[in-house]
């Protein structure tokens, strides 16, 4: 299994994401079996992003060196063919980080990860959100999502978190593939970073996977049935956040796999 391979080989994950997060996201990789490099210099992104096995790219907290890291090290990711992430933070919210969002997708991301209104925002410029928060369900994104995967022909595939995760992917020929992934805890929204760490997880496991679908199913439920497990010896976000950490280490994905992922949703969304 990919979590097997994840902690065998390690990869380099190099993170420009948000500055509030910066230390869980690096220590969520630690704990799930990647290298984390969170070097935002932008005289070092590119080297950076060409010598990593993924890149993510998180517009949390954007600032002007921060974005010209950014263009560096995605324009670097495209030339030496390294995977990589973005997850348009508030880009539902904020048209600066929808237009930044956009210019960066025009280097190839292999993944887009993020809530119902930022996918949607990135498809169509009158969606809103609340802040970073949604406004939208994860199933009202998947249309956004398609349209995504139908304009850009690099992109691999489509997170979209929710209560219920919507994951889309390129299947044979011109098909879109559809999962839906449950689980989780209540808990992970009240703690700043796991949904930065989900993002980074996403990465890591593009790291080693030649398939982005595959990559975005283990990542959501390595994140979510850590969240489970950590849920129950929690008493509160701060308990929580130790525990989810701890859980990434040791959590079993494999039963959590076989019983929470529906391929149906395709049908119904």
């Amino acid at each position: 299994m990919l979590r097997e391979t994840l902690r065998a080989e390690a990869p380099l994950v190099h993170c420009l994401t948000n500055q509030v997060t910066v230390n869980f996201v690096a220590n969520a990789l630690l704990a799930a079996g990647a290298s984390p490099a969170m070097t935002d210099h932008p005289a070092e992104a590119g080297d950076l992003a060409s010598a990593a096995g993924a890149l993510l790219i998180n517009l949390g907290t954007p600032n002007e060196s921060s974005l010209a890291a950014m263009r560096q090290a995605t324009q670097a990711a495209e030339r030496s063919n390294t995977p990589w992430v973005l997850d348009p933070v508030g880009a539902a919210a904020l048209p600066l980080r929808r237009e930044i969002s956009l210019e960066l997708m025009h280097h190839g991301p292999s993944v887009i990860r993020g809530n119902g209104s930022e996918i949607l925002a990135l498809a169509q410029a009158e969606a809103r959100g609340h802040g970073v928060d949604t406004r939208h369900t994860a199933a009202e994104g998947v249309g956004a999502a398609r349209h995504l995967l139908a304009q850009w022909s690099a992109l691999g595939g489509v997170a979209i978190s929710g209560s219920t995760d919507h994951l889309l992917g390129r299947g044979d020929g011109d098909a879109v593939d559809l999962f839906a992934l449950t689980g989780g805890s209540a808990w992970q929204p009240r703690v700043t970073g796991t949904g930065c760490a989900l993002g980074a997880l996403v990465a890591a496991y593009l790291a080693i996977s030649e398939d982005p679908m595959d990559a975005m199913l283990i990542a959501h439920a390595h994140a979510a049935a850590a969240a489970e497990q950590a849920e129950t010896q929690a008493k509160g976000p701060g308990s929580f956040a130790m525990a989810w950490l701890d859980a990434l280490d040791g959590v079993e994905l494999e039963p959590f796999l076989l019983s929470r992922i529906d391929s149906g949703a395709q049908d119904r969304a």
